[in-house]
């Protein structure tokens, strides 16, 4: 009972602070919304087409690009307005089929096609969906010019054939098990990375009131009464971890119901989510406990959490890393918890999915818990 008493008043302490309450609570949310608009792809994405007028190559492949649903297409004539509404940011992509295209296609000469597109989430996804657009319409052309050469026929009547016959060729269908529940949703891993960003800030921000407890006197009058070393060391380690998870908790169900955010198995996320609270609080309460001016031990802490979730993943996602640099990162608890929700989120995985990430989690959080409850312990009866 103790133990808990000191718990939920170092709870309160921790959350009588408005300034804690706008860092644990809205700033989250607010950058899961931020980082979902302007990185996802929650809204259409717009892309210029400049083709030819009366040119039956160039209508064929914009009959082609045109339908991919990944994007809307505005039809243009001038390539300059495109790139001008490009660094406007009015449209996202703009692709240039140059004049001449259908005659130089049947004189067997190879045609650039210039993509513009901006740095966003936009531009880059629509290139995708745009090679492979271009892609199908080359292997028509590589066909009817093979056939051209072969029976030495016109090269384009052979490419009419070839676009003919492709439409009567057995199609292999590929089936893609798992995923995202909602594939479509742009703040789903985003919110992920938010969540073990801001998770770890708080449970290293948290150490400054363990030391402004400690400076105050509350750890000493409380070993003046008859409550043992171990209640308070257990209270206040209790107290940071039910901040933590309360706050992961809030930031999973809300980006749930504001912003359609899938966090794949309920019970798998939990236990990632308490695993990750367990490792922030250990971080927390060993940083508090090894420092004696809360200005220090606060600036330390924002600097390690940053630094760390920016190693880990939490920042830029890992699959833009090299290889070394993956390793690297996965020395810190936010790669492993990174790599847990990716699983949950796009694989559909279960607790057995990820159940190497929550041992490397839990093994982080009892080693930390274990040398902060320590040192904390050593600092109070010295």
């Amino acid at each position: 009972m103790k133990t808990l008493t000191i718990a939920v008043m170092s709870l309160r302490r921790l959350l009588r602070d408005r300034t804690n309450l706008f860092f644990i609570f809205v700033l989250p949310m607010v950058l899961i919304l931020v980082f979902g608009l302007v990185f996802g792809n929650g809204f259409t994405t717009r892309v210029a087409l400049i083709a030819p007028e009366g040119d039956e190559a160039a209508a064929r492949l914009v009959e082609r690009i045109t339908a991919s649903d990944a994007f809307e297409v505005v039809l243009t004539d001038d390539a300059d307005v495109a790139r001008a509404r490009i660094r406007r940011n009015d449209i996202d992509a703009a692709i240039v089929i140059p004049d001449g295209y259908g005659a130089d296609l049947a004189a067997g000469r190879n045609v650039e096609i210039a993509y513009y597109a901006s740095p966003n989430a936009g531009g880059i996804q629509v290139r995708s969906a745009v090679g492979a657009a271009i892609a199908e319409e080359s292997a028509t052309i590589r066909a009817g010019r093979f056939a051209a050469e072969e029976a030495a026929t016109d090269p384009a009547t052979a490419t009419a054939t070839a676009a003919a016959v492709r439409g009567e060729m057995p199609v292999v269908e590929i089936a893609v098990e798992g995923g995202s529940g909602s594939p479509g949703d742009p703040f789903d891993t985003g919110a992920a990375q938010q969540l073990l960003l801001f998770m770890f800030i708080t449970a290293m921000a948290s150490s400054t009131a363990l030391i402004e407890a400690r400076r105050l006197g509350v750890s000493r009058r409380m070993l003046s009464t008859p409550t043992r070393p171990a209640s308070i060391v257990g209270g206040e380690t209790l107290g940071r971890f039910l901040v933590v998870l309360f706050q992961g908790v809030f930031i999973v169900v809300a980006a749930a119901i504001l912003f359609g955010v899938y966090w794949g198995d309920p019970v798998a996320a939990s236990l990632v989510v308490a695993a990750f609270a367990l490792t922030g609080t250990g971080a927390g309460m060993l940083l508090g406990s090894l420092f004696s001016n809360e200005q220090q031990a606060g600036g330390i802490a924002i600097f390690a959490a940053l630094m760390l979730a920016a190693l880990g993943g939490s920042m830029v996602p890992l699959e833009i890393f090299p290889d070394t640099m993956v390793r690297i990162a996965h020395l810190t608890p936010h790669a492993w918890g990174n790599d847990a929700f990716v699983t949950l989120i796009r694989h559909g995985g279960g607790v057995r999915d990820v159940a190497k990430e929550l041992a490397v989690l839990t093994g982080y959080g009892v080693v930390l818990t274990a040398v902060a409850a320590v040192v904390f312990r050593r600092r109070l009866t010295r």
